[in-house]
């Protein structure tokens, strides 16, 4: 079996059916379109056939730039397609392109005539600007944690005055706190102790055998042995301040009813004078929780006062 011919294999590719108009041969090709425009090409380029290098272009039919001058005709396009797609090598194209205007019809002439046609097909072209080289960005992802956050330098304070009033707000906050939670202290002391109060004289009331708060009754035994209980109630009836003195009263008992009297009515003198300012929460909850034991203690001297008809019933 013999090797299929290059040119047939050319032509079989550029007509896969040719046509009675096509041509038939390879040969026929050349002669109809291919030589035609490698002439118009030489004309268009080079201008008059002065010189040598227009009478033998040399056009390489492997050569990048040759082959974009002549890639603009629609019978070379054809032939280049064809080449591409046999993958035929240099020296293949090289035996196979030889009419006139190739690389073949030069490499000839010169051999005859020993001289050497010099190629300006790349003469005022300068060289391509390479391309940059591929860019790589790398993003640190650091975790956002308490660790990582800078913490302000105190050495350099003076240059932020921002840093100075932000502080004095947080100290103003911060003995505010105090306070409140003083206030919440005291008054929750007192509730319990109400409580405690008013829980024992119900009980009593119920005909129950239950003491009071063990301050309570020392500070009651105390005030009768002064003989000051009959001044007291009087003292609670009337509005007036009292003025006993007692030796053993603990330093920590709870207030007395006229105590209680007094702070009520200084709380409502007060609370007349300034009626435009708004009493705070806390001022109306030690208020309550006062009346509440002024109430307890009041049954409790009535109970303690009248033993008799408690033993009777």
């Amino acid at each position: 079996m013999h090797k299929p011919v290059l040119s047939q294999l050319v032509y079989n590719a550029i007509f896969p059916r040719p046509r009675t108009n096509e041509p038939s041969t390879f040969a026929s090709l050349i002669t109809r379109h291919l030589v035609p425009e490698v002439r118009i090409e030489t004309s268009t380029f080079y201008g008059t056939l002065d010189c040598i290098e227009a009478q033998y272009p040399g056009l390489d039919y492997s050569f990048p730039p040759h082959r974009m001058r002549l890639g603009r005709f629609a019978w070379h396009q054809k032939l280049f397609k064809a080449f591409d797609e046999l993958g035929l090598t240099e020296a293949e194209i090289a035996s196979l392109c030889r009419w006139e205007g190739t690389k073949w019809a030069r490499d000839r002439y010169e051999r005859d005539k020993a001289v050497q046609v010099r190629d300006t097909t790349t003469d005022n072209i300068r060289c391509a600007t390479p391309p940059l080289p591929p860019s790589v960005y790398i993003h640190k992802y650091v975790e956002d944690s308490p660790r990582n956050h800078q913490l302000p330098d105190l050495k350099n304070e003076d240059r932020f005055p921002e840093l100075e009033i932000i502080s004095e707000l947080h100290s103003r906050e911060e003995d505010e706190e105090e306070t409140s939670d003083d206030g919440d202290e005291m008054e929750s002391y007192g509730v319990t102790l109400n409580q405690r109060l008013l829980q024992a004289a119900e009980a009593r009331q119920q005909g129950a055998d239950v003491s009071l708060d063990e301050d309570w009754e020392q500070w009651l035994k105390e005030a009768s042995e002064h003989n000051a209980y009959t001044g007291m109630l009087h003292a609670i009836r009337s509005g007036r301040p009292l003025n006993v003195s007692l030796t053993n009263v603990p330093l920590h008992s709870p207030p007395s009813s006229s105590d209680t009297a007094a702070d009520v009515r200084s709380h409502g003198a007060s609370s007349a004078s300034n009626s435009s300012r708004p009493v705070p929460m806390s001022n109306r909850r030690s208020g309550s929780t006062t009346i509440r034991s002024s109430i307890a203690a009041r049954s409790a001297v009535d109970s303690s006062s009248n033993p008799a008809p408690e033993a009777a019933r």
